[in-house]
């Protein structure tokens, strides 16, 4: 099931590239893009679409999962191998999925399931 999700939301993004407006990098407007509502709150649907864009963004060769040399520029190329839970060298969307949850759960201090800002702000 999660897997027709993901492929549907990768076919909608493919066929829409200009919408993403995800720039790699460590872009101080990342929440504003995350926050695709606009009501000054990530939730992790919000941000699940945004780790979603960031991959196709740095697939450089299209081929579905991201090499440690596509990541080479990433904010934190450390990450790779703790992400990387197949040690295969490559991250896949399951393995992105698995961590951006427990990322958006460590970044949502209240346990409310949106990110602030403020909370936003703490992680860095």
């Amino acid at each position: 099931m999660i897997k027709q999700v993901v492929g549907c939301a990768l076919l909608v993004v493919l066929a829409a590239p200009a919408v993403a407006q995800v720039k790699a990098g460590a872009d101080p407007a990342r929440f504003d893009v995350a926050d695709a509502n606009k009501d000054g709150q990530v939730d992790l649907a919000e941000y699940g679409n945004f780790v979603e864009e960031w991959v196709l963004l740095n697939d450089a060769d299209r081929d579905g999962k991201l090499s440690r040399d596509e990541l080479k520029d990433a904010p934190n190329p450390s990450k790779f191998d703790t992400i990387d839970s197949n040690r295969d060298g490559f991250l896949v969307i399951e393995e992105l999925s698995t961590y951006s949850d427990g990322d958006f759960a460590a970044m949502d201090a209240n346990s409310d399931g949106k990110i602030d800002r403020a909370e936003s702000a703490q992680r860095k």
